[in-house]
């Protein structure tokens, strides 16, 4: 008898599952912190993992349909006709599900021509031929015809439970042994498929006539002797039968599966990548059972046979860095067992030998060091400092505990004043690099304790600050996860190791500084520790990469300009937003009223069920997207609905003044210290494009062009004795669009100084610039900015209000005038589809994954952000080269003027208000600015002075 082994080969028919598992959940369904939904992924890999944690399988692979159209499709065109289309969330989980997959590292077969159930049946043979037994994961009826002494099938069951079923499984299922399953189907046809089969003909009576003459050719022999109704449709349908039995008929000759050793070779399981992989998409209940499996195997590592990382790629899709694996959307995950880290640390208590210590280190060749700082806050403004690490040799580390007046720690401490002299010789010393972990946190953290550099910022070009969070995100700036460039994320998913977790030593509701010193000095230690030990790891990979200048040139400069810049903060005017705030309040409520006279009684408008009966029941309102609370009533909707009835026009202008209220007029207050200046954080990791963001508060999502975001603008301002500057790029991304392209008619434009948008309708149109309207104007403006951000057709006739061939037309004509931009586009994705990623002007490398996807969705997307990434990549560059530039430039004139805030492309300055110095630091800014690279074309800055940043623009 046949058994099935350790030898047995397990293939997955994933397309079935995932169907599976998307529809068991349609009425409810599972989503992410993203509101993505991840029905489809989360059911899949529960049931998979109910395979891998009963059955054990040593060989086992994921069958999928081919991309393009199969051999069935070209015997009959109806085929597959009826079935609807696949739904968008469902269709984006797919990659997803195959990323998993991949970490994983359990084989993708995918073969074109063929669909997933020729792929299975082709391993299920060519097992048999090898001697070796085979059991596919489906719960499809066409691969019951593949059961034999050698090929079970695992059926899903309720629950994550596999029913086995075997060739007695399939005939009490079926009513026929499994050799007769084709010949059961040719007759009975199959309605999703759109196979016809013999009209007429059910299950039951396809399985008396075959159980009374054997098989297909049986029936037919002996058609002529079946009487009645049932005779006459299969004489009838003999055709249809004989036809549908070649669309049913399993290929077993695929080639991508023929040769068995090389299709399923022997897995060795990654679990600790898949793991993080499901908590990264956003299913983390699933993540946590992978994990337990990686403890109870002992966290093999994931390789293929060559030895190299499943999932691995040469470049752009992600890092191929020793002991990482990179997944479709450049997430990096662990392929070694995730140890627990075992490094030697210990307290530093005696100033001298800390001095020891910094002598050490300014005596050794690199004078590199990797330093911690630990606080008693996260609000460096306020924090203070508790104690710092120091490494440079890995797996090993000191912790310098500070005497701080409540101190846990017993026994003579150093001082704060001795500790903060011996930084200052590294931090002071051009030769000397120092390797932090978001390093703005601990310059902030320094500066606030009382440490004074020879000169506030640094002023050597070499890299004295090198921050592995920001080398981490310039080397993978996709990078995906809750915390992608957290230092224990990095640890983990870098090498491979498990430090103390924060919430494990510090007691709730307390901070650091309450943590006994034989627990605070191994978890500081080990942060610097961790910190060193990925520098050595991301140093070499930005010099491989040409990354190296624009690390150290740039990020590495502008960290302690953007500190300065958050420390200094922008003062408020919390009185103006207590005045607008009653101004909104009469507004919010004259709109509920509004809304309530309109529907004819009061409900609660911010309740997503009670809006849901308003609308779609009282008013009859027709429902878009459906959530798992319901309809959806979400913006897109309701901008939707707005065109139909005022009621979702209303609630829209409800919406989005409680926003302004909530979100500024109420919070920005509170984000104010005792000075009465808020201090904004900038995020040089936050974008895969380069440009800063920025949050407590998010000063890129203030309103710009409406009196809304005017009046809360008007609050940040000038304190006594200064005045506000602003100065702002003008049409930056364009300019950078006409340098990249070298389009004659688009640099002629902004060469010649002219309305860049007017004259680009001149041309669209065929219209003297003087005779163009402002339709005219708005439509070529919406075109300009469009084609950066790969606008189609549909989007442009959706913003104008216009017919989709007449926005084709224009988009046409745009690139009949503007010949060169439509060849930079082509020429751009052609580059990224041979090298997988873009890159700025200045160097910044973006992978674009999915720009060879045979997936048209997932290839168009690839393409925008191609073509987008390096247009807004390089204009963030500029910004923040001018920055550096204009900081530079403001410390030699001693003038009291600088930096307080980047928003986009303007930069907001404090400056005295004395007429000299204004207009000395006007000339200034604008000639730094403008002079911040060198283009085709000029850059041109807009700069005005106020008292507050309402006045501007």
């Amino acid at each position: 008898m046949v058994t099935f082994d350790d030898k047995t080969i397990y293939i997955l028919d994933s397309y079935g599952l995932i169907y599976r598992c998307y529809f068991a959940f349609i009425n409810r369904p599972l989503t992410n912190t993203k509101g993505e939904n991840v029905s489809a992924l989360f059911g899949f890999f529960r049931n998979l993992h109910a395979v891998l944690a009963h059955y054990k399988p040593q060989y086992i692979a994921a069958a999928f349909d081919s991309r393009t159209p199969t051999f069935r499709h070209e015997m009959y065109k109806e085929y597959k006709a009826t079935r609807q289309k696949t739904p968008e969330d469902l269709h984006a989980q797919i990659p997803w599900i195959e990323d998993i997959l991949t970490a994983l590292g359990i084989p993708v077969l995918r073969c074109d021509g063929y669909e997933a159930d020729d792929v299975i049946a082709t391993v299920a043979a060519s097992a048999a031929e090898e001697g070796r037994t085979c059991r596919i994961l489906t719960g499809d009826k066409d691969l019951m015809q593949t059961v034999n002494d050698t090929t079970q099938i695992l059926k899903p069951d309720t629950g994550s439970i596999w029913k086995v079923v075997d060739a007695k499984g399939v005939q009490a299922e079926w009513g026929v042994m499994p050799e007769k399953m084709l010949d059961l189907l040719s007759l009975v046809g199959d309605a999703a498929d759109n196979i016809p089969g013999v009209q007429g003909v059910g299950p039951k009576t396809a399985c008396k006539y075959l159980d009374a003459y054997g098989s297909l050719d049986g029936v037919y022999e002996h058609a002529d002797e079946i009487k009645g109704a049932a005779g006459e449709k299969l004489r009838a349908g003999k055709e249809s039968a004989y036809f549908s039995q070649k669309l049913i008929r399993l290929c077993t000759t695929v080639p991508c599966a023929a040769d068995i050793k090389n299709a399923v070779p022997a897995v060795h399981f990654d679990y600790n990548a898949a793991a993080e992989k499901l908590k990264a998409y956003g299913a983390p209940a699933v993540a946590k059972s992978y994990a337990e499996l990686a403890v109870e195997s002992g966290g093999t590592a994931g390789t293929t046979d060559s030895g190299s990382p499943a999932g691995s790629s040469s470049d752009g899709a992600g890092t191929t860095d020793t002991g990482t694996s990179a997944g479709l959307f450049g997430e990096a995950v662990p392929l070694n067992p995730l140890k627990k880290n075992t490094g030697s640390y210990r307290a530093v208590t005696d100033t001298a030998e800390l001095v020891t210590i910094i002598d050490t280190i300014l005596a050794s060749a690199d004078k590199s060091v990797a330093l911690d700082c630990e606080t008693d806050s996260l609000d460096t403004t306020q924090s203070n400092l508790v104690g710092f690490s120091l490494c440079r040799e890995a797996g090993s580390g000191v912790y310098i505990p500070i005497m701080l007046s409540d101190s846990l720690f017993g026994g003579p401490l150093i001082s704060k004043e001795d500790a903060l002299g011996q930084i200052e010789r590294l931090i002071t010393n051009p030769d000397v690099t120092v390797v932090m972990h978001n390093g703005k946190f601990d310059y902030e953290v320094l500066r606030t304790a009382g440490l004074r550099f020879s000169d506030t910022e640094y002023p050597a070009p070499a890299c004295r600050i090198a921050d592995t969070m920001v080398a981490a995100w310039l080397l993978d700036p996709d990078r995906t996860g809750r915390t992608p460039y957290a230092l224990e994320y990095l640890a983990e998913t870098k090498l491979s190791l498990a430090g103390t977790e924060y919430d494990d030593i510090v007691p709730k509701g307390g901070s650091f500084a309450d943590v006994p010193l034989d627990k605070a000095a191994p978890y500081g230690a080990e942060d610097s520790d961790f910190t060193w030990q990925l520098w050595r790891l991301f140093k070499p990979q930005l010099e491989k990469k040409n990354l190296i200048k624009l690390f150290t040139d740039t990020e590495m400069k502008l960290l302690p300009v953007l500190a300065e810049m958050e420390l200094r903060g922008i003062h408020l005017d919390t009185k103006a937003l207590d005045r607008y705030d009653a101004e909104l309040t009469g507004e919010i409520e004259t709109a509920e009223q509004e809304i309530y006279s309109l529907v004819g009684h009061p409900f609660n408008i911010a309740s997503t069920k009670q809006l849901q009966e308003v609308l779609f029941i009282e008013r009859k309102l027709k429902p878009g997207k459906k959530t798992k609370t319901g309809f959806s009533t979400d913006t897109s909707v309701l901008e939707d609905l707005a065109a139909w009835d005022p009621v979702p026009r209303r609630i829209l202008a409800y919406r989005e003044l409680a926003k302004l209220q909530s979100t500024y007029v109420e919070a920005l207050p509170k984000l104010c210290d005792k000075n009465g200046r808020v201090h904004t954080s900038y995020i040089q990791t936050g974008t895969a494009t380069g440009r800063l963001s920025s949050r407590d508060p998010n000063l890129q999502n203030i309103p710009v062009r409406s009196e809304d975001g005017r009046r809360i603008r008007a609050a940040f301002t000038a304190v006594p004795h200064t005045v506000l500057i602003s100065a702002d790029y003008a049409q930056i991304e364009l300019v950078v669009l006409a340098h990249l392209s070298g389009d004659p008619n688009m640099c002629k434009a902004f060469t010649d100084g002219v309305d860049v948008h007017r004259a680009t309708a001149s041309m669209i149109f065929g219209v003297p610039p003087e005779q163009i309207t402002s339709d005219q104007r708005r439509t070529a403006k919406t075109i300009n900015f469009g084609v950066i951000y790969g606008m189609s057709a549909f989007r442009l006739s959706n913003e104008l209000g216009i017919p989709r061939t007449q926005a084709a037309a224009f988009i046409e004509s745009y690139f009949r005038t503007y010949a060169s931009i439509q060849q930079f586009i082509n020429t751009t994705v052609a580059s990224a589809e041979k090298t997988g990623y873009v890159e700025t002007i200045y160097g910044r490398r973006r992978p674009i994954i999915n720009i060879n996807s045979r997936n048209k969705l997932e290839k168009a997307g690839a393409e925008r952000i191609a073509v987008n990434t390096p247009v807004q990549g390089s204009a963030a560059d500029i910004v923040k080269q001018a920055m550096l530039d204009v900081d530079a430039a403001l410390r030699q004139t001693h003038s009291g003027a600088h930096l307080l805030l980047q928003v986009h492309d303007e930069l907001i300055l404090e400056c005295p208000d004395d007429k000299k110095i204004i207009a000395d630091t006007v000339a200034l800014i604008q000639d730094k600015m403008e002079h911040a690279v060198q283009l085709r074309v000029p850059l041109r800055v807009s700069i005005e002075t106020g008292r507050n940043w309402g006045e501007f623009h």
